[in-house]
């Protein structure tokens, strides 16, 4: 798959923003990542939005092609614990 750019919405923009160093540091080599699909992925059932998956963190994403580019949209990014699969779900 060709590499894809990685857009962030509202929510994943101020997470980054208030987390501490270390943890942006590991957020962001995973959005890196992601760009090529790199990393514990999978889709959410009977969903268009996949989750990636880091040791405590959760990215939830989805995708689209706009003009031959592949666009990821990242929608939330959240602790294991703090995140919510269910506003995801068809």
């Amino acid at each position: 798959m060709e590499p894809s750019q990685v857009k962030l919405k509202k929510q994943p923009q101020k997470y980054l923003a208030k987390v501490d160093s270390i943890t942006y540091k590991k957020l962001r080599k995973a959005l890196d990542g992601l760009e090529n699909w790199e990393g514990d992925i999978i889709r959410l059932k009977d969903s268009e939005f996949y989750r990636l998956k880091i040791p405590q963190y959760r990215i939830i994403f989805t995708h689209q092609y706009d003009d031959e580019i592949n666009i990821i949209w990242v929608e939330e990014i959240n602790t294991r614990t703090n995140i919510n699969y269910g506003r995801y779900s068809q």
